[in-house]
């Protein structure tokens, strides 16, 4: 059976992107729900069911980081997804792998990108099917992470 939650936490300190995001997500079906900082998507985490969390990594109050270590103390299977503008740093971090994000979005990203690798989580998540590779100038949650750069290895 699909799952009917089509709430999309998007923590998002640059409020032209969160827009951005929210719209497409609005677009695609989905009930994005924004956050400007770290603090005030976890407090949102814990007062609404989610079915997917887009943080961008660089945030006040809280990292993206952060933020999904705390969700994974509470949902270890929650599609997790990172926009960054670190990404070759993000590449080498242990982190991103042992918290099971699914995918770390370089900036800059197509939101339509995101929005169809989120959607995708949510339906696996559903069915109990596996990730496909993911989207080019992404970092993909399993095997040695993208740098997103032509020819560059992690």
């Amino acid at each position: 059976m699909p799952n009917k939650n089509r709430k999309i936490l998007v923590a998002e300190d640059n409020p032209g992107l969160a827009r951005v995001l929210s719209f497409k997500f609005k677009s695609s079906g989905f009930e994005p729900i924004t956050c400007g900082n770290g603090g005030e998507a976890w407090k949102t985490f814990c007062d609404t069911q989610v079915a997917a969390v887009v943080s961008d990594h660089e945030m006040p109050i809280m990292s993206g980081i952060e933020l999904i270590e705390r969700v994974r103390e509470m949902d270890a299977t929650l599609p997790c997804f990172l926009v960054t503008g670190r990404q070759l740093e993000l590449s080498r971090d242990p982190r991103v792998v042992k918290l099971n994000i699914h995918t770390v979005f370089g900036k800059p990203f197509s939101p339509g990108t995101v929005v169809s690798a989120v959607s995708d989580a949510i339906e696996q998540q559903a069915t109990g099917a596996t990730s496909p590779p993911a989207p080019v100038g992404s970092t993909p949650l399993t095997g040695a992470p993208s740098t997103g750069l032509p020819g560059a290895e992690a």
